[in-house]
């Protein structure tokens, strides 16, 4: 038995506290609020909680092309801090939508629009999208 979409976004723990703003084939754009157990010890947001927004949002391009992903490779450069409560926009975009692999540029803004992260995912594509799941 498939799932629906909300129930796949849902299930995703860091994505749970985020909102899907964007959803359409090759893009995809999802806010959230930096909390408190999402920080270091200096109050910014954490980098391995900003990379996982970044690849759970790569997997999400995926879905959307219609595959189920896994990330192959991928480079990411931390330029700007986020703090504690900020709003964050996190945009997957896809670059190469091959057979045998998505790319997709990741990028997430903070409040005024500043850029905090950039990222290049290469995913393998691992089944396509069944039809039950919608």
């Amino acid at each position: 038995m498939g799932m629906t979409f909300d129930e796949l976004f849902n299930t995703t723990f860091e994505f749970r506290s985020c909102r899907l703003e964007t959803f359409e084939k090759g893009l995809v754009e999802v806010k959230t609020v930096v909390d408190p157990g999402n920080t270091n010890l200096y109050g910014f947001a954490h980098g391995g909680y900003l990379f996982t927004l970044c690849d759970n949002a790569a997997g999400l391009l995926a879905y959307s092309l219609g595959y189920f992903a896994m990330s192959q490779q991928s480079s990411i450069s931390f330029i700007s801090s986020a703090r504690e409560d900020e709003e964050l926009l996190i945009r997957a975009e896809c670059v190469h939508d091959g057979r045998s692999s998505k790319v997709c540029e990741v990028s997430v803004y903070g409040e005024k629009g500043k850029t905090v992260v950039k990222g290049l995912f290469t995913l393998f594509p691992v089944k396509k999208v069944e039809d039950e799941v919608l």
